[in-house]
């Protein structure tokens, strides 16, 4: 097991790089924005989910191979590329990642599998992950996969948490943003052409 010296270095570090800009965060906020704190929260958790199951992976050895084998890298890439292409072209033709008061919102568990697939389908969370999770843990305290896996869960936890803040601080907003629909749609369009332009930045992403 990790040691308390080893969580105190790993959890300001792992807040950090929750806090930082991505597509699961957008998707969060999008949610929460549309439909209130309980589907950012749901976001938060598939999000948490995807970490959680990367870790797994991490602890494993398998996210070594899909890093190592550029067959399989393509393949990780190009659905991560077409899955974040697809739902920024939904939010600009259909206005709906961001919900318009009146509009039916989306079940809670569908919002729970898309920030889950927003997580396991970028490659650059399975190459951070590979990166960041061993630096922590150390072979003199036993079993690594162990150990690394402890840590993941650790992260996971700290993005639930602060995601889900984010979803509830957002949903404040909520209801200043469905009383001006204009708004709502501009703010589709950009978090559209966001998720196009990390759909696109995940497709050129090179094999390590």
């Amino acid at each position: 097991m990790p040691e308390a010296q080893q969580f105190l270095l790993f959890i300001p570090v792992a807040a950090l790089f929750t806090l930082a800009p991505g597509p699961d965060s957008l998707m969060l906020l999008a949610r929460a924005l549309g439909q209130g704190t309980r589907a950012g929260v749901a976001s938060a958790a598939g999000c948490a989910l995807g970490i959680l199951v990367t870790s797994i992976l991490v602890a494993a050895g398998l996210s070594a191979v899909v890093a190592a084998s550029e067959s399989l890298f393509l393949i990780l890439r190009g659905a991560g590329a077409a899955y974040l292409v697809w739902v920024g072209i939904q939010a600009i033709r259909s206005k709906t990642l961001i919900k318009m008061r009146g509009a039916a919102p989306l079940a809670l568990p569908r919002v729970f599998v898309s920030g889950l697939m927003v997580n396991l389908l970028n490659p650059k969370v399975v190459v951070f992950m590979l990166a960041f999770l061993p630096q922590y843990a150390r072979p003199e305290q036993g079993r690594l996969g162990l150990q690394i896996f402890v840590l993941g869960l650790c992260y996971a936890l700290i993005a639930f948490m602060l995601m889900s803040l984010m979803a509830a601080c957002a949903a404040r907003l909520r209801d200043y943003l469905q009383a001006r629909p204009n708004v709502v749609r501009w703010l589709n369009y950009g978090a559209g052409g966001a998720f196009i332009a990390s759909g696109l930045k995940v497709a050129t992403l090179r094999h390590l």
